[in-house]
């Protein structure tokens, strides 16, 4: 899928408002795809989603979804399908990128992970189908990860553990497939991390790989099909040479239900 631009169909945003969120959303105008920005705080998008439009001359639309909402999250499905063909759907329901400490949704308990999480699987569900009759079509799941165990709560690391089983098993799912699923791993998250010492040595790269091109590599790396996104090169280094030691996150799974179809 080298080469492969997105065009007039949809890209949906969940998790839009904090700043990898509105550099996701920059990068896949660029590319002339238009966009859902998915709001899943308070936050109100329609001024950026504005500005995004006139400057890049696509259709961008601004919804502001209470995940908690069940009503709400199907309004929202039922709408989506009356008006629009979805090619990608992102999903950053957990992660903000920031140097700024203004978290959106890194402060989340489990059981709020948890209703937010099956409310964004019920979304990717719903959308399965549409996608499917696409020639290529595209998800991608933004998940932050640590070096360490213990740069993560107990809550957050349940809650990478059951995106991790899901993003496997809805890949499994797909793999005889056009749709395409990825995994943005963009370690480290500054936000969430509960003793940022422990990044050992990294916080000048972190400081280099901005969201603007966290976003690039993630859009390109989805666009080719890649599995899995990591920028940053001491990010990639110690992700790898540490991946045994984050057996956690597959073992924290286990205590969740991992079912690929959504309770709600």
């Amino acid at each position: 899928m080298k080469g492969t631009k997105l065009n007039a169909e949809y890209t949906i945003i969940l998790g839009a408002e904090c700043e990898l969120g509105k550099a996701m959303a920059r990068e896949i105008a660029r590319k002339g795809c238009n966009l859902i920005l998915v709001s899943t705080t308070s936050v109100d998008l329609q001024r950026f989603a504005i500005g995004l439009q006139l400057k890049e001359e696509v259709q961008v639309d601004a919804v502001k979804l209470d995940m908690s909402d069940q009503d709400a999250v199907q309004s929202f499905i039922a709408w989506m399908r009356d008006r629009y063909e979805v090619r990608a759907l992102i999903n950053n329901i957990t992660s903000d990128w920031s140097l700024s400490r203004k978290p959106y949704a890194s402060g989340l308990s489990r059981d709020e992970f948890m209703t937010r999480f099956r409310s964004a699987a019920l979304i990717i569900w719903s959308f399965l189908p549409q996608m499917s009759k696409l020639s290529s079509a595209f998800i991608q799941h933004i998940i932050p990860f640590p070096f360490n165990r213990e740069q993560f709560t107990p809550d957050m690391q349940l809650s990478v553990g059951k995106m991790v089983a899901f993003a496997k098993e809805l890949d499994d799912e797909l793999k005889h497939t056009a749709v395409s699923v990825s995994v943005l791993h963009a370690a480290p998250i500054r936000n969430i991390v509960t003793d940022f010492e422990l990044l050992d040595g990294i916080t000048e790269e972190i400081n280099k790989v901005t969201p603007r091109l966290i976003a690039l590599k993630a859009v390109n790396g989805m666009l080719r099909g890649d599995r899995l996104v990591i920028p940053g090169f001491s990010n990639r280094i110690k992700f790898f040479l540490n991946r045994h030691a984050n057996s956690w996150f597959r073992s924290a799974s286990e205590s969740l239900d991992s079912s690929l179809q959504p309770t709600v």
